[in-house]
């Protein structure tokens, strides 16, 4: 078996992995997918944190991790921009929506009552 510092740093680069795919399902607008790799990356990262509890890491180790850690923190940012865009979009669209629905509401409102149907039964006490 390897030594734990190895399944570490193999820890952490699975999480780049997944960081990878989340990136490019961010690109790709499919946050449905986003979601699903967001899920793997937190069971790896609950699972890492368990396993590097009072680890020390040599420096090879060390410089290892910070790199990883750098491109996960890399990728993470444009997820996340990616994310505030995605946000600001939906808002707009929702803003254009209620925008609509109210005007369709005030046009309906001041619409002329429809004049009664002639097929239609005479209310008592009319001709």
């Amino acid at each position: 078996m390897r030594d734990l510092q190895t399944v570490v740093l193999a820890g952490y680069e699975t999480l780049l992995r997944h960081c990878a795919q989340m990136l490019e399902a961010a690109r790709a607008d499919d946050w449905g997918r986003l979601l699903a790799y967001e899920s793997a990356y937190i069971d790896t990262v609950e699972r890492l944190g368990r396993m590097e509890a009072g680890l020390a890491l040599d420096a090879t180790g060390r410089e290892r991790k910070a790199g990883l850690l750098e491109r996960i923190l890399e990728h993470d940012f444009e997820i996340r921009e990616r994310l505030l865009a995605r946000r600001e979009e939906l808002g707009r669209l929702i803003s254009v929506a209620e925008r609509g629905h109210l005007a369709g509401r005030a046009y309906r409102s001041q619409q002329p009552l429809a004049l009664p149907d002639e097929r239609a039964e005479p209310l008592p006490g009319m001709p």
